[in-house]
């Protein structure tokens, strides 16, 4: 089996990726980040970045989305972008996973190299697309004390992603 693995970045460095791009955006203290209009703005910043939405049959079952790093290109299911644009939590963090992909790979230049042996964990651009994504999405400095709840419903997650976020900032159980 291959794997991908990419150099290694601690949580705390895609953390401060994430809130350099809120800062040139100007979205520090905006809790609910506007992914799609990201999303959709991109192409005017990055020369030769596209993105496509295709109908749910034209990417394998279980692929909500992917990014093409070779040709700066996102591809986004139709259903998940839809959902994404009426503020489904899932589906926003599924763009944002995949704007990640974009910014770590192609725009930072992370190396990225094939290797069959199963990368640490800091190492697997999967686990980093899912940092920078959580820590764009739900901003450390921002969310406090706030639970899981109050922060999926602020913040424009899933539940599950707001838990997982409030364990890496508070540890132990969150409820």
């Amino acid at each position: 089996m291959a794997y991908y693995s990419v150099e290694g970045k601690t949580r705390e460095q895609l953390r401060d990726l994430a809130t350099f791009l809120r800062n040139k955006l100007q979205l520090d203290d905006v809790l609910y980040f506007p992914i799609v209009e990201l999303l959709e703005i991109m192409p005017e910043y990055f020369p030769g970045f596209s993105y496509e939405i295709v109908s749910d049959d034209e990417l394998p079952a279980g692929n909500h989305a992917e990014t093409d790093v070779i040709n700066w290109h996102i591809t986004i299911k139709e259903t998940v972008y839809n959902r994404a644009c009426a503020g489904e939590g899932r589906d926003r963090m599924t763009i944002a996973h995949e704007i990640a992909h974009f910014i770590t790979l192609c725009v930072c230049g992370f190396k990225l190299a094939r290797s069959f042996i199963k990368p640490k964990t800091f190492e697997d651009p999967e686990w980093q697309a899912k940092c920078f994504a959580g820590e764009l999405m739900i901003p450390k400095h921002l969310i406090g004390d706030m639970t899981p709840v109050q922060v999926a419903s602020v913040c424009g997650v899933s539940y599950d992603a707001a838990k997982y976020q409030c364990q890496k900032y508070h540890g132990g159980d969150v409820d």
